[in-house]
């Protein structure tokens, strides 16, 4: 079976900008809970901190599917 789903693509320069982002993403996410936490619990900034850790993680999930199909060839 071949076609555009079969055969994992390339990783680009884009691929590699988005996993960065992503990386950063859930990095900045901890550091706004810990000082959230640090200064007191304020919801929106604790809102905000798991948004970040968890869209970060949902991306990074996507990078780590590719690499596992990429080395299952």
């Amino acid at each position: 079976m071949s076609g555009p789903v079969a055969e994992a693509v390339k990783f680009t320069r884009a691929d590699a900008y988005h996993t960065v982002t992503a990386v950063l993403m859930v990095v900045l996410g901890i550091v706004v809970l810990a000082r959230t936490l640090a200064f007191g619990f304020h919801l929106t900034a604790v809102l905000v901190g798991l948004g970040f850790v968890g869209f970060g993680a949902y991306r990074l999930s996507f990078v780590f599917a590719y690499l596992r199909r990429r080395g299952a060839r």
